[in-house]
């Protein structure tokens, strides 16, 4: 092989001194920005290599100057004249981390951990926009690809034709999205739903190929998904489908709200009303979203051992002279239960949307949630109850050996009325290859991954919750074994459980608020980037560093815009013969 180099960008400068760490670059006097990319070409031993560089501090430098101070003061005397003279003299010396290299094996590019150096004075080229792009695509393929797109590679303040990642078998491993208020969350979950939605019309679109499914159970807490926050929205990615497409692809609906009277016309075809029966609700549940002391957990514990479904209308019911526990304790059970009796989308009798949910998740759909008139408590046990509701419906299938053994330990694991309406559905999602008691099940990892979004995560996912009977602690350590996994949304990193971010092998940090945030984001990050605190005190609204414990580079991305995306994409979503098995990229 003899790579171009004229290809790697323009040619910047030399390497001077450093380590397998960190490199001292000596380069021209040039306008460079912290956070930018560097590569670095090496031939050494008869191995050809390309050094991956991230710039992480600048000073200037004068060649054979030792007092700037008697410079600058000439300078003022003699004006430019005396500057034309030291010009070529003046350079830029820059500091920074070695992030790795890529070098040939086989026919194709490896990318490897900054275990080797460069050569001596090796020549270092900066990236240039429509000359690089290819290369670096080729060489960065394996720390890039995947199923859902993110953004595109950064350096500093440009983007390469480079898109960056996640392949959806990391995704039960839990990601993270952390960001200060304005730092882009809104628009990175567009992108990431638009994204999905692309990969499961890719799979419908090319059965063949047997491509994963993915489902994302997406809370929205400000109800800007559907409607887009500028222009477009996912109503948008919708309606550009055909109908026979979108029933495939979305489903009857796609858009959950409490009310769906105060929905626009549009959206409302394709919403659905949340309604939870009290007896879809288990005790577990409400211990996952609030503190209760041990007589109240015991006193809860036995009236569902007794009224079984019924537990929340029994308590609610009591007296006090025959709960047979301190009347203290009684009031304080009733007043946390309290709630669901004011609350719209917590019905005692009536229709459950949760049944329709549960087959939404299994046959690769997303759902948005407007939460936006929900108060908190509502929306933690709303999560909460979908995602223990999913979890137990997949222990249930990898408890079981055949379909029979699947329905005994649905009914002992699962609320039987909500067990009895999805037993049917479950049967033939489940079978393999049929539906009868005797028929072998499926590996619930070859299942349609789960996402769960877990937003506002710091008040439910904190550690004192976390020592209690938590489904998020249960999800976040055995979530994989399932196919499921947690999209944790917090401007927050310091104030989540350490249980929950051991387990997290992607994040994706944005802009964070403070000095405390961005020292947390950096202890987490799974990857090493230490010395990247400059970075994050200038990162700009929609960049991001993306953090993966499977992969080894740490990945500087801007996210693009939902709108420009959208308009980019619109047409893929029209169904036009020749277009029907074109790949959806983004």
């Amino acid at each position: 092989m003899s790579l171009d180099k004229e290809k790697l960008g323009e040619l910047y400068g030399k390497v001077g001194v450093g380590n397998q760490t960190s490199l001292g670059i000596m380069g021209s006097n040039r306008d460079i920005s912290v956070g930018e990319i560097f590569l670095i070409y090496s031939h050494r031993d008869g191995h050809e290599r390309v050094f991956f560089f991230r710039v992480l501090g600048l000073e200037n430098y004068l060649r054979q100057v030792d007092d700037l101070a008697r410079v600058a003061g000439t300078l003022m005397v003699e004006g430019d004249a005396y500057l034309s003279g030291i010009e070529r003299n003046m350079l830029l010396s820059v500091g920074g981390r070695m992030l790795g290299y890529a070098e040939e094996k086989n026919g194709k590019w490896v990318f490897y951990s900054p275990r080797r150096l460069p050569d001596h004075l090796a020549s270092v080229y900066r990236p240039i926009s429509g000359t690089s792009d290819e290369n670096v695509r080729n060489m960065l393929e394996g720390q890039t690809e995947g199923e859902i797109y993110v953004g595109d590679l950064q350096v500093g303040e440009d983007t390469l034709d480079v898109p960056i990642k996640i392949p959806s078998k990391f995704l039960p491993m839990h990601v993270g999205i952390f960001g200060s208020t304005g730092a882009g969350k809104s628009n990175l979950m567009m992108v990431l739903i638009k994204s999905v939605i692309d990969n499961n019309l890719n799979a419908f679109r090319n059965p063949s190929k047997k491509l994963p499914r993915i489902s994302g159970f997406c809370i929205d807490p400000h109800d800007e998904f559907a409607k887009g926050v500028d222009k477009y929205g996912i109503q948008h990615v919708v309606e550009e489908m055909s109908p026979s497409t979108r029933s495939e692809v979305i489903g009857d609906f796609y858009y959950l709200t409490t009310h769906k009277r105060a929905t626009t016309r549009e959206i409302r075809k394709y919403a659905s009303e949340i309604r939870i029966l009290w007896s879809e609700i288990q005790p577990r549940d409400l211990y996952s979203i609030r503190d209760f002391t041990p007589e109240m957990s015991s006193f809860i514990d036995s009236q569902y051992s007794v009224a079984k479904e019924d537990w929340i209308s029994a308590i609610l019911k009591l007296n006090e002279d025959e709960a047979g526990v301190p009347a203290g304790t009684l009031r304080a059970v009733k007043r946390r239960l309290s709630f669901l009796e004011r609350s719209p989308i917590f019905i005692e009798t009536g229709a459950s949307i949760l049944s329709d949910i549960f087959i939404a998740m299994e046959t690769g759909r997303i759902l948005v949630v407007n939460t936006s008139l929900m108060g908190d408590m509502e929306q933690f046990l709303l999560t909460t109850i979908v995602t223990r509701t999913l979890s137990d419906m997949r222990r249930a299938l990898k408890s079981s050996g055949n379909l029979s053994d699947f329905e005994s330990q649905g009914f002992m694991r699962l609320p039987s009325p909500f067990f009895k309406n999805v037993k049917d559905r479950a049967r033939a999602f489940y079978g393999l290859g049929g539906v009868k008691d005797d028929t072998p099940v499926q590996d619930p990892r070859s299942l349609p991954v789960i996402q769960v979004t877990v937003e506002e995560a710091p008040s439910i996912l904190n550690p004192e919750l976390m020592r209690g009977q938590s489904v998020f602690k249960d999800i976040s350590r055995q979530g994989r074994k399932f196919n499921i996994g947690l999209l944790v949304v917090s401007q927050q990193v310091s104030v989540l459980d350490n249980v929950i971010l051991s387990q997290m092998n992607t994040e994706i940090n944005l802009r964070l608020g403070n000095e405390r945030e961005i020292r947390a984001c950096i202890e987490n990050a799974s990857v090493n980037i230490s010395g990247f605190e400059d970075e994050f005190r200038v990162m700009s609204r929609g960049e991001a560093i993306v953090t993966q414990s499977y992969r080894e580079l740490p990945l500087p991305i801007r996210i693009p815009l939902f709108d420009d995306i959208y308009e980019k994409d619109r047409h893929r979503y029209k169904d036009k013969g020749s277009k029907k098995s074109e790949e959806h990229i983004l």
